[in-house]
C-alpha cells in the first residue's frame, strides 16, 4: 500500500496548517537482516494528493544536488536520509526560471 503523508507545519516563519508530501511516494518498509528499518520512497514521481497546484515531478539538476549533498553528509558522519539512485523519465519539466 502506496502513501503520502499528512502532516501541519510552518513555512517561512508562519503557521502553514496543513501542509503533505506533494512529490514524495512511500512504496513500504523493509527489515534487514540486521533488525534496520528502512523506508521506501519514490520521490518527484508525480502528483500525490497533497500536490495542490503542483506537477508533483523533481527535475534532474535538484535531485542530483540533493542525492551528492546526502552523501556528502553521511560522510560526515551527520545523520540524514539517503538515495538508492536516481531514475530519469526523459519527460521534460518545466520550470519558472526563477523558482
Amino acid at each position: 500500500l502506496s502513501y503520502a503523508q499528512c502532516y501541519g507545519g510552518h513555512q517561512f516563519g508562519m503557521w502553514a496548517g496543513q501542509l503533505g508530501d506533494g512529490r514524495a511516494i512511500t512504496l513500504g518498509e523493509v527489515v534487514n537482516s540486521r533488525g534496520e528499518r528502512w523506508e521506501l520512497q519514490l520521490k518527484g514521481a508525480g502528483k500525490t494528493p497533497y500536490s495542490r497546484f503542483a506537477d508533483g515531478l523533481a527535475v534532474l539538476r535538484s535531485s542530483i544536488r540533493e542525492f551528492l549533498c546526502s552523501e556528502a553528509m553521511e560522510g560526515l558522519g551527520i545523520p540524514t536520509t539517503r538515495a538508492l539512485c536516481l531514475v530519469t523519465t526523459g519527460k521534460g519539466v518545466i520550470r519558472d526560471m526563477f523558482y
